[in-house]
Formats: C-alpha cells, structure tokens, sequence
C-alpha cells in the first residue's frame, strides 16, 4: 500500500486484482480515520506484509487501525503513481467515464457552482448588450427602405436581448440572495454573484481578508469609472452616489463589511446583513457629508 501526498493508493495483488482508492484526509490538519475500504484491504492483507505510505498523516492513520507502516522513498511512491494502469476493458471504461459524468453533474448542482454559472453567464450578458447599445448609436439611419427595416428589426433584437437580460438578473438575485444572503444586503446581489464567481468558493470567499476582497476585478489600466483601488466593489450597492474622490474610501469600507458578511455566509449563516448594511449606510452618509465640507 502506498500513499501519495494526501492521497491514498492502494494495491492488492491477490484475488481483489488493483484496487486504487483516493483519500483526501481533512486540510485543517485533523486525524481522520482510513474510510472503510482502506480498512477491509488492510485487513486482507498478510499479517506479514510489508506497509509503506507517502505521509505521516496517512502513516497514523494506518497504525490506529492495527497495521506498522513506514514511510516510502520518494521513489518508490513515483513509481507506485507510474504503475496504475490505464482500464483496458470497454465496458470498465464506459463505467468510469459515467461515473465522472455523474460527479461532475453532482459538482455542478452544487449551490455555489450555479451561482457562479449565473454570475459569469450574466456578466457575459451585459457586455454583449452594452456593445449592441453602443454599436445602436452608431448605426446609419438613412433613407433607404432596406435599411429601415432592418433597423426595426435590430430595434425588436435589443428588445428581446434586454428582456433576456433582465430575466437572467433576477434568476441571479433569487440565487444570491439564497447562497449569500449577509453579502447580497451588503455590495448587492451582482456584485455579490461576481465576488463568488471570481473566488470560487464561498468557502475561499469568507477566508480572504478586506484589501484582497477589495481588488478582486480589478483592472490593469483604470478608467475615470474603476480606480486603481477597488475592482468588483465598484459595483456595490450606493458607489454611484459618491464621487470619485469619495469612492475608494467607500471601497475600502466595504470591504471590511463585505469579508465579515461572506464569513458568516460561509460559515456561521448568521443574519448579520441587517446590521452590516445599517453601518454601510451611515458610512455612505458621513462621506457624502465630507465630499460637501
């Protein structure tokens, strides 16, 4: 038996055939116990075979289940990986490959992951509206019957488009408001959506700290409209009411509240968007009062 980093492989020669298994022990530095068919291999096992595994973690792991275990050399366990056979039987490839199928269909179901699908399928969204807007504004209107209908017709596309888009936004606003519900009261649901997305987690969301919250978005070459200091914060809920002499300022408090709300998203779910949002706002107001000083 051998592991490698946090994984655990397993062969067994004997009747069982190969026997891979991958274990992933608890990151917080936890001593799991061995899942349960580490445990029944271990046991088929001679009693004088040899163990060796690729961590101390998996080593404990090995020896609370009545087994002595070493460690392997580097080696050895690279050649334990190199030695995993690729399946050669049809029909084990078709069952692997449904397998990952229905794991990967799991994943996405995932709370996070549609919400992130949302996020990104809405952001797509948006910039191609605001081109079609943009390109609208340029478009000849001359006299020409022909291309008087198709601008009617472009006139109908843009209609749908933004029905299309405003539909989207409130599917994504329900499943803000469901998945992150303290972040959705603090920045607003997109920009709640789009931090997630960018994250990827709402766990690696609620780990990171104010000042790598506040640049997440954030872009290369800034424009009167995106400072330096702040990226899909912009976006938050009351920016436009600040001018831009205001807005980083504003940036970097809402970040401080946005990291506490998506901790308690993450963790807790605690409902400590109401309070949050109170002290958003008197923070809006006392530099609107120093924007006018």
């Amino acid at each position: 038996m051998l592991g490698a980093g946090p994984r655990l492989l397993i062969r067994d020669p004997g009747a069982l055939g190969w026997q891979i298994l991958l274990w992933e022990p608890d990151p917080s530095g936890g001593e799991p116990p061995l899942p349960a068919v580490a445990v029944q291999i271990l046991g088929r096992l001679p009693a004088a075979a040899e163990v060796e595994v690729g961590s101390e973690r998996i080593r404990r792991a090995v020896e609370r289940v009545g087994r002595r275990a070493r460690l392997a050399e580097p080696e050895t366990i690279r050649r334990a990986r190199a030695s995993i056979p690729v399946p050669a039987d049809a029909r084990e490839r078709r069952w692997l490959i449904a397998l990952a199928r229905a794991r990967l269909e799991e994943a996405l179901r995932d709370p996070d992951e549609v919400l992130i699908a949302l996020a990104r399928e809405e952001e797509r969204v948006e910039r191609a509206l605001g081109r079609e807007q943009n390109a609208a504004l340029e478009f000849g209107r001359g006299s020409d019957p022909g291309v008087a209908a198709y601008a009617g017709r472009w006139a109908r596309f843009r209609e749908l488009f933004e029905q299309h888009h405003h539909e989207l936004s409130a599917e994504l606003e329900r499943a803000a408001q469901q998945v992150l519900p303290n972040l959705t009261q603090v920045v607003g649901f997109r920009a709640a959506a789009r931090l997630l997305a960018l994250a990827g987690s709402r766990a690696a969301l609620g780990r990171m700290r104010s000042a790598r919250l506040q640049l997440l978005g954030s872009k290369r070459r800034p424009s009167p409209e995106r400072g330096p200091k702040y990226g899909i914060l912009y976006r938050g809920e009351r920016m436009e009411e600040l001018p831009p002499a205001r807005r980083g300022a504003y940036a970097r408090s809402l970040a401080a509240l946005a990291v506490i709300a998506a901790r308690a998203d993450a963790t807790t779910r605690s409902p400590v968007g109401p309070e949050l949002r109170r002290r958003r706002d008197r923070r809006v107001d006392g530099l609107k009062r120093g924007s006018h000083a």
